[in-house]
């Protein structure tokens, strides 16, 4: 590693740590929060500050303490700081949050020990929940047929975030997140093979514009659609499929579900001078006429809808198959989102989910088990981009940019779109940039040492 590297190491980890000081008390992150969204219209459809959210909430920021722990053990105190205020929130919300703090406790417990209880009920409410859930679902799926709602599935609130919960509480040795988790997965095997609707053969996560929440979908997909991204599309239930096939979790037909929407996500590429990309939505038409449009007008880079979301997918989706060439195609398609110029408003998010910290996480999880120097090059800009990006004036050091919102933004917290999640994609790759030698010995995923990611599903 070159000494200007080095120096940019340096400079992230020095940036998420000054994050992690404007984050260090719950009370005012939550007041600052809470303020930096009074006044601001309905029409921009925020989901705000909760408290018990992993991703909107205390639970996202208590993963950055408990990364700082790691180099001051001090900050442990921090993290638990966050957790309970997380866990008291979350008893006021009840059973649909409480996996919301099992990463984090999982981690926390880990790194510093304790935690038992808090796992032991959490993992056994979320279980609970989970799998009635999944029940309820899929009992409407074979009275009523096809036709899902994102929320169904999704890595957001759906099957996919709950499942992702329940794999890190099995994966902790609960026994009652193994079987839900067992109908989680189940579910998502049944959602992807073909299901006859509107008169045509089609892939059954398959959106009805009947269960749309936003009226504009239905002017815009009056048939429904089929969401390719990973927060909200098929790439949510793929990823989980994969990491739960390589953690051990393997229900019947799983492999043939992985498959299948492998091959489906592949088949609705498209390509412009850099490489492949992806659209966010592929409405009914199109896959009915297995027509796909031009793809390069309706695709994004990041992590939610785009080409960063969708190649980490395939790579795990590759190593959950042994399928080598399926692996590579993620990685061709991460190299081709670094190489492409990011659009106007990607450029200026520093956030995780459409911004630029979930592509440069992404770049660094796919360079740290491939290798490919340019996926390292690509890593150094986004990184070097982002520190220079700290905010003196902002509450928490970045802001949340808004399109159609107020000039510099909002003051955001959290780890979705808000400075925790930029933090903590720094200090990723601080972490992991020195040591990248190469690829990881047999070719498995050379995982960073907290696996904080979980909660985007991309590890």
């Amino acid at each position: 590693m070159t000494p200007a590297v080095n120096t940019l190491c340096d400079a992230a980890l020095e940036t998420a740590y000054r994050v992690a000081e404007l984050l260090r008390e719950p009370g005012r992150v939550a007041l600052g929060a809470r303020r930096a969204l009074e006044g601001l219209p309905a029409s921009l459809m925020l989901p705000g500050w909760q408290p018990a959210s992993l991703l909107l909430g205390h639970p996202g920021i208590a993963l950055l303490h408990i990364r700082r722990a790691r180099d001051d053990a001090a900050w442990a105190a921090v993290a638990h700081a966050h957790l309970a205020a997380a866990a008291e929130a979350a008893g006021r919300a009840g059973p649909a949050v409480v996996g919301d703090l099992l990463l984090p406790a999982t981690l926390q417990a880990r790194q510093h020990g304790g935690y038992a209880r808090l796992l032991e009920r959490a993992a056994t409410a979320h279980a609970a929940y989970a799998e009635a859930r999944a029940e309820r679902l899929m009992g409407r799926w074979r009275e009523r047929g096809p036709g899902l709602a994102y929320g169904d599935y999704d890595a957001i609130t759906g099957l996919a975030a709950q499942g992702r919960a329940l794999l890190t509480a099995a994966g902790h040795g609960d026994d009652a997140a193994a079987r839900a988790l067992s109908r989680v997965l189940e579910a998502l095997v049944a959602w992807t093979r073909t299901v006859r609707a509107d008169g045509r053969d089609v892939p059954g996560w398959w959106c009805s514009p009947e269960r749309y929440q936003v009226p504009r979908d239905r002017r815009e997909f009056p048939r429904g659609d089929f969401n390719v991204g990973l927060a909200h599309g098929i790439c949510g239930p793929l990823a989980l499929l994969s990491l739960a096939r390589l953690s051990g979790r393997r229900v019947a037909g799983s492999a043939d579900a992985v498959r299948r929407a492998a091959d489906w996500v592949l088949d609705v590429r498209g390509a412009d001078e850099w490489g492949p990309l992806w659209p966010g939505r592929v409405a009914f038409d199109e896959e009915a006429r297995r027509s796909y449009g031009d793809g390069a007008a309706r695709s994004r880079p990041g992590w939610c809808y785009g080409g960063a979301g969708v190649a980490r997918t395939l790579q795990l989706a590759g190593w959950a198959l042994g399928d080598r060439a399926l692996a590579d195609a993620g990685v061709a398609a991460m190299a081709a989102a670094l190489r492409r110029p990011l659009p106007g408003p990607v450029h200026a998010d520093p956030g995780f989910c459409h911004g630029r910290a979930g592509l440069l996480h992404v770049a660094v999880r796919m360079a740290s088990s491939s290798g490919r120097p340019e996926l390292w090059e690509g890593a150094d800009r986004l990184a070097r981009g982002l520190v220079a990006d700290f905010d003196e004036g902002a509450a928490f050091g970045f802001r949340q940019v808004l399109p159609d919102g107020p000039g510099p933004g909002i003051d955001n917290p959290g780890l979705l779109d808000g400075a925790a999640g930029v933090a903590l994609a720094l200090a990723s790759y601080a972490d992991a940039r020195p040591g990248a030698a190469g690829p990881a010995e047999g070719g498995t995923e050379g995982r960073t040492p907290d696996e904080w990611d979980a909660a985007f599903l991309l590890g």
